[in-house]
């Protein structure tokens, strides 16, 4: 919570200009069973870069144009394509969204002559997820991530027939395929909290000079859709794309 206040009062020296521009944004992530970890964001009009800091090798691209989403790693020089899909899934059980509105925090500086407010979204009565949201902070950059997530929804709809009915969580499946940000509807997250995992936002800049290079793809990587790889067609060995899945071989029977 003192790091969210030393951010928000930061806004005061900043100033309050918001228009479009480049934005550099730090969160400090913990996910249970793993030691805390920082993910930087660089924003612009056409692009979101997340990746672990300055020297990065491993990052995403999200192109807001093309609504797709770019993987690139490193060590196997391959760059892996989500793209927006079109479909018409319906959720398997009745979805029922609420949200608690708790009132600004405590001691926050206003900024635009607004504070930070705590929400808590709940579905089917359980709650999912706590966020602490400061409208107009970065809204094309919120705008950004929403879209971003909701690119990621629609990839999570073609697979979501394989998921076993027992896990049908109304928590889980809204924030990952029904209602991706719906958390995202009252501002920037500041913080935001949910079993096992929380964000907290640390550092940002407004008007970020952002390297164009920065939201460049690799030209001789290997490159495939996510799409590609489920169906068995990506042939890694020879960086290449079949036609058809490669056939699964047999295993040899031993003779005595």
């Amino acid at each position: 919570m003192k790091s969210f206040i030393v951010v928000i009062a930061a806004l005061l020296l900043i100033g309050c200009q918001q228009a479009p521009s480049s934005h550099l944004i730090v969160f400090m992530e913990n996910e249970q069973g793993i030691d805390p970890y920082q993910t930087r964001v660089i924003s612009s009009v056409d692009y979101l870069r997340f990746d672990d800091g300055e020297g990065s090798e491993d990052y995403v691209i999200y192109n807001r144009k093309q609504q797709k989403i770019y993987s690139i790693n490193a060590a196997q020089k391959t760059i892996m394509v989500v793209e927006k899909k079109q479909h018409d899934l319906k959720p398997p059980i009745e979805l029922n969204h609420t949200v608690k509105d708790l009132g600004v925090m405590d001691n926050a500086p206003t900024v635009n002559n607004k504070a930070p407010r705590h929400y808590q979204y709940y579905t089917n009565g359980k709650l999912c997820i706590d966020v602490v949201s400061l409208a107009g902070l970065m809204d094309d950059a919120l705008a950004g991530m929403r879209e971003f997530h909701s690119v990621l929804a629609t990839d999570s709809a073609t697979t979501f027939g394989n998921l076993p009915a027992d896990l049908h969580d109304p928590c889980s499946i809204s924030l990952s395929t029904f209602a991706p940000v719906r958390h995202m509807q009252n501002g920037f997250p500041i913080q935001e909290w949910k079993a096992g995992y929380s964000r907290s936002l640390v550092d940002y800049q407004l008007d970020y000079k952002a390297d164009p290079e920065l939201f460049t793809l690799p030209r001789d990587y290997f490159t495939y859709s996510v799409q590609q790889m489920r169906e068995g067609r990506v042939d890694f060995a020879n960086r290449e794309i079949v036609t058809e899945p490669a056939p699964e071989t047999e295993p040899e029977s031993s003779t005595q």
